[in-house]
């Protein structure tokens, strides 16, 4: 059903914060960075949680492709409001994932 495409792209698009970027391993990123990144990923989560249930509640192709336009827009406005760039964003996210002392870092300030 194409609205369940449009699920799906709007949940990897909400993963499109954390995009393949070209990452050195041992990034480090200061506390600054880390308090932005927190904030901004719980604003991208529940933004992204909102559309899917707004997209679910819709049969409109149309209509959930012009939601899911939104949230994207929204989801990276909500980065850019902490301070942070979507790039900067991706990177924390992504570096995370390859280092436990970082995600746990994160972790501890959710």
């Amino acid at each position: 059903m194409a609205i369940r495409n449009v699920i799906t792209r709007l949940s990897l698009l909400g993963l499109l914060m954390f995009s393949l970027s070209a990452i050195a391993q041992d990034a480090s990123f200061s506390d600054q960075q880390i308090n932005q990144f927190v904030t901004a990923k719980n604003a991208v989560m529940e933004i992204r949680d909102d559309y899917v249930q707004r997209i679910e509640a819709t049969d409109d192709r149309d209509e959930a492709m012009a939601l899911e336009q939104e949230a994207n827009q929204m989801m990276v406005q909500a980065v850019e409001d902490t301070g942070l760039t979507v790039d900067m964003y991706s990177e924390i996210a992504q570096s995370a994932t390859q280092d436990t002392a970082l995600a746990e870092r994160i972790n501890s300030m959710e």
